[in-house]
């Protein structure tokens, strides 16, 4: 900080050199989004601004008990006189005072998430003095709005209830003197709103200070504090914010859009939020005449379309949009992006005059993110790098899950709200349990899963369902990740559901339903609705999102690839996967397939356990078959059965459960000691492979061995691979190239990788050439080995992690994105495989794969490829894309 100043003073004329070397993140960094834009417009783009003292983002954290330093209030006092030099105007004069606002200004936008407040400097001299005829209303106004926002903002004065009671006062006194609006509230009226607001004062033990300059200072205190309040800390959470920026202060000249009635306040977008499209004849925003901004923002008022100005009958406004027109497209071109500005129209000397007070990057819909940097590319505003950059990964994939439509979403009956877990909006007929699901599925009814939390011995029925619905849980449990794996709307932690399964009911507050009533839940939302809601499923996507689909898989470094099986295979290939990562084998021992496995690992025939060991292996051979010839030229990773060995019991079964399934008698362990299962197999990969040679295809089998924690267990494998590869060959003349590797998913493994390396490259004796692997892989398994990192269980996570993200335990949830330690084994293995074999192939796919901060982390470490769940595709090309722009590989 010794670098920077405590305060920089933005006005025209003034210029800083030190400026010139720092990037505009830099700038944003120091002087907050607001400030940058404030310097920006005023100081390099000679706009008409009001004149600006920025106290930096650094003073966030530099507080003193909540207070300003001395010395910092004493360059603000400094500050001001030279705003007073700047504009004509003293502070505190009552002939021409100076009125400032202070507004808060983080690095990333938060809109309404921190506090400003307006009219700061005025006080009862003041309004006394200037409030006289036509003039009376205006700086009464103008008062009683000080007020209002200073005893909440900065005294946060609270009734009894904990409520605002300026706005309740308010709301009584519109009705009491039959007013509308505001705005039909005259002198008389206004004089007396002043009284009861200082009434409010009296009685919660406040007095509002009359002292100018204190007022400031207590402003820029509470805005300074605002950055911790509740709104803010939970929008850094969802958003991924760090809570070490800090927000910036901007202590603002005022200018008065509720002056009289040719002066004026409003928003203006410079293309549409919502479709993207800039529009020769339209400009997207509103303006509201006698007003102040956050009349516009708390809609007291309607607002008029900007055509009001375009369209008015006095040449000064026309000329107004002309100018808003003329400076958008300036804007654009220097900040590279579609803006969101604030501006206020005061008359001067007879003449109404624009003022810009703020910019920033505008918030937009999905849809029009693609539209609006595909066409900045067009326009030579934008590099196709640089498009894809204005894309935001998460919210791409939105573009093709059901929707519902904005004209039906206002015309449905919210019922509740959960967390938003797998996006899609599905409506459907309610269900309690797993065979009601089944039931009324298999008779082509659709149906939503509705119950407390799910477990393994849900999946047949939530797979049946359209959508799931829980009362518990959050993003990062059972419900959420298999429904995600799947690509079914879900909702889960719906607190406000209670489920009564014996009348077959689940209550919402003043809410009722029954089973068979249908419901729509909303999985981008979280909303609950009551009835059929209309959705809408695009078939494809938008010129504009495909476009930038295409950019991104031409400049990404990482393969994508996706966590499929047989079913969503075509599916992940339509979403832009090439090669799956992670095919689980166990999945397809569900519902009729079950007791050809059971009868395997239990039945004691040891004729009808190889018949069910054929049948196995025939309907593998189908499976892979269908993947791998969808994915031809591809990748397609196969991992040997996983799961733990209880999952497959019979139902009722008395055999003895593990006390500690998930590192018990499953994985490579359950391979080397049932090695008729491996084979059976590797058998149904190789044979699947060489068929598909035979027409023509080209398959790039993998063979994946889960759990791998010291290399002879994967040696041991590996040489059933070759056996069965000779075996092959022997049958049928043809040598079928594979590769073959190991899944990590221990620290014991990560810390192998030289070992593992070494292992999966020597030949094993006896065998030809050919019937050994053509190369070995690792693919991270980082759900588990998250699990065996932290010895965290993901399945217990929901009890404590919550409250370990909220209160800072860990910046990121595990289970959502790479924690630093797991990173570290990643990046450990790595680096001793690779000193090994240089271009040793390593992938990720746990559902990490399909997290955005983990893409980029997994980028910097070079990792060959990643792989998520199908409806994570889209994102995860755009993200590894984004990452290879920003840290290009060698």
């Amino acid at each position: 900080m010794a670098n920077f100043r405590n305060t920089y003073f933005f006005a025209k004329g003034q210029s800083y050199p030190e400026f010139k070397d720092m990037t505009k993140d830099e700038l944003k960094s120091l002087l907050g989004g607001k400030g940058y834009g404030l310097y920006l417009m005023t100081c390099e783009l000679d706009l008409r601004c009001p004149a600006v003292l920025n106290l930096p983002t650094f003073h966030s954290h530099n507080l003193e008990n909540g207070n300003l330093k001395a010395s910092l209030v004493e360059e603000i006092r400094t500050g001001l006189r030279q705003m007073e030099e700047n504009t004509g105007k003293k502070f505190g004069d009552a002939a021409n005072p100076l009125l400032v606002s202070a507004r808060s200004g983080a690095k990333f936008s938060m809109p309404g998430m921190m506090d400003t407040i307006l009219n700061i400097g005025l006080n009862d001299n003041i309004v006394n003095t200037l409030a006289v005829g036509d003039k009376a209303r205006f700086w009464l106004d103008s008062y009683r709005r000080l007020l209002q926002m200073y005893g909440d903002v900065v005294e946060q004065i609270k009734d009894e209830q904990g409520e605002d009671p300026f706005e309740h006062c308010l709301d009584s006194f519109k009705k009491e003197m039959n007013a509308k609006n505001d705005l039909e509230l005259g002198v008389d009226a206004l004089k007396e709103l002043i009284n009861r607001y200082k009434a409010i004062y009296a009685k919660y033990g406040n007095n509002f200070p009359q002292d100018p300059i204190e007022q400031v200072v207590h402003s820029a205190e509470a805005v300074f504090r605002s950055w911790n309040n509740d709104r803010a800390v939970f929008t850094r959470r969802q958003e991924g914010i760090s809570d070490d920026l800090g927000t910036a202060v901007n202590i603002q000249e005022m200018v008065f859009g509720n002056k009289n009635e040719r002066c004026a306040t409003g928003v203006f977008f410079t293309r549409d939020k919502s479709t993207g499209i800039k529009s020769e004849d339209h400009l997207d925003g509103t303006v509201l005449f006698q007003a102040q901004g956050e009349d516009v923002v708390a809609g007291i008022r309607n607002s008029l379309p900007l055509e009001a100005l375009r369209d008015h009958s006095e040449q000064v406004f026309r000329d107004i949009y002309e100018e808003m027109k003329s400076t958008g497209s300036r804007l654009e071109k220097t900040l590279k992006n579609m803006q969101d500005t604030e501006f206020t129209i005061e008359e001067k000397d007879g003449t109404p005059l624009l003022y810009w007070l703020q910019i920033r990057d505008g918030k937009r819909s999905a849809k029009a993110e693609s539209v609006i940097a595909v066409a900045m590319q067009r326009e030579g505003i934008v590099t196709k790098e640089q498009a894809v950059l204005m894309v935001n990964p998460e919210r791409f994939e939105e573009l093709l899950f059901p929707q519902i439509e904005p004209k039906h979403r206002k015309e449905a009956v919210l019922m509740t709200k959960g967390s938003a877990a797998s996006p899609g909006a599905v409506s459907g007929k309610v269900v309690f349990t797993q065979d009601e699901a089944l039931d009324l599925a298999g008779k082509g009814e659709d149906v939503i899963l509705v119950t407390v939390m799910t477990s393994q011995e849900d999946v047949r029925g939530m797979k049946a369902s359209r959508g799931i619905l829980t009362s518990t849980g959050t993003k990062v449990s059972h419900a959420a990740i298999m429904a995600t794996a799947w690509g079914i709307p879900a909702v889960v932690g719906a607190s406000e559901i209670l489920i009564n399964k014996k009348e077959r009911t689940f209550n919402a507050g003043d809410f009722t339903v029954k089973c068979g009533d249908v419901i729509t839940i909303n999985g981008a939302t979280g909303e609950v609705f009551q009835g059929k809601v209309p959705t809408t499923i695009p078939t494809e996507l938008e010129e504009s999102a495909q476009q930038i689909l295409d950019w991104s898989a031409e400049i990404k470094a990482m393969d994508v690839r996706a966590n499929a099986e047989a079913a969503e295979t075509q599916p992940a290939y339509n979403n832009g996967a090439r090669g799956i990562g992670l095919f689980r084998t166990e999945h397809m021992f569900l519902g009729d397939r079950l007791p050809y496995i059971q009868a395997v690992l239990f039945g004691n025939d040891a004729a009808a356990s190889a018949k069910a060991l054929e049948k196995i292996y025939e309907f593998s051979k189908d499976d892979f078959k269908h993947s791998m010839k969808v994915m031809s030229g591809h990748g397609v990773t196969i991992r040997l059965l996983d799961a733990p060995l209880h999952e497959f019991f019979p139902h009722g079964s008395d055999l003895e459960k593990e006390e500690n399934p998930m590192l018990g008698h499953r994985s490579v362990r359950m391979a080397i000691t049932n090695p008729e299962i491996p084979r059976a197999q590797i058998k149904a990969i190789l044979e699947a492979a060489r068929e598909l040679r035979a027409e023509g295809f080209d398959p790039k089998p993998e063979i994946e061995v889960p759990l791998v924690i010291i290399p002879r267990e994967a040696l041991e494998i590996k040489k059933v691979a070759c056996e069965v590869a000779t075996e092959i060959h022997a049958a049928s003349g043809s040598w079928v190239p594979y590769a073959f590797g190991i899944m990590v998913e221990t620290p014991a493994a990560a810390l192998s990788g030289k070992a593992m390396v070494e292992a999966l490259s020597t030949p094993v004796p006896g065998f030809a050439k050919e019937a050994h692997p053509v190369h070995g892989f690792a693919s991270f398994g980082t759900n588990d080995l998250t699990q065996t990192t932290l010895a965290i269980s993901r399945d217990d996570a929901d009890k404590f992690l919550p409250h370990y993200v909220e209160h800072n335990f860990f910046d990121r949830h595990p289970f959502m994105s790479i924690h630093p330690m797991v990173e570290r084994l990643v990046r450990t293995f790595v680096e001793e495989a690779r000193s090994v074999d240089p271009g040793f192939e390593t992938f990720i796919c746990g559902e990490h794969g399909g997290d955005v901060y983990t893409i980029e982390r997994l980028h910097l470490i070079g990792l060959t490829g990643i792989s998520m769940s199908p409806g994570k595709v889209y994102r995860s090309i755009i993200k590894a894309a984004q990452s290879q722009i920003k840290s290009p590989r060698k």
